[in-house]
């Protein structure tokens, strides 16, 4: 399975914990401390492959940053500030900008070298094949017990009398 990386809440794993309060601490509007941009993330199971969708409109291709390391798969990148003002009939362009990061855990296994990623008109897709699951494979479970022991003792005594 795959699941969204966050190295401080992953401690806590609460509802509390989980959600994202930087809104609260650093103020959640254009041109206020701490103002950014997340881009949304889509995680869809297909049968073969898992996809992440990743909605980043303004970003170039060019200036994505995909990682992998330690089986976490690490999404960077800039949106640019757009600055747009008309005065007379007032306008107003709200758009939010900023570096961004997200980070998923990849099931253990997983080929980094089958990974593929695409971007075209503002949505990243990167495939994820899933890991084939080894086949079941039964055991042999010996015995070395005392019991064990005494039955091969046993054994022995019944052949050199039948000797």
């Amino acid at each position: 399975m795959l699941t969204l990386y966050r190295p401080f809440t992953s401690l806590f794993r609460d509802e509390f914990a989980d959600r994202d309060w930087s809104s609260l601490l650093f103020g959640g509007g254009q041109g206020r401390l701490g103002a950014g941009f997340t881009p949304a993330v889509d995680v869809v199971e297909q049968d073969k492959a898992y996809l992440l969708r990743a909605e980043i409109p303004g970003v170039s291709p060019n200036e994505i940053d995909l990682q992998v390391e330690n089986d976490v798969l690490t999404l960077r990148g800039e949106r640019k500030q757009e600055t747009e003002q008309e005065r007379d009939g007032y306008r107003r362009v709200e758009r939010s900008y900023g570096s961004f990061t997200r980070s998923f855990v990849l099931p253990q296994g997983t080929n980094v070298d089958a990974i593929e990623a695409r971007a075209e008109h503002g949505v990243l897709t990167i495939s994820i094949p899933k890991v084939q699951a080894a086949p079941v494979r039964k055991l042999e479970v010996k015995g070395g017990g005392l019991v064990d022991k005494a039955k091969k003792i046993f054994a022995k005594n019944e052949e050199t009398a039948n000797a």
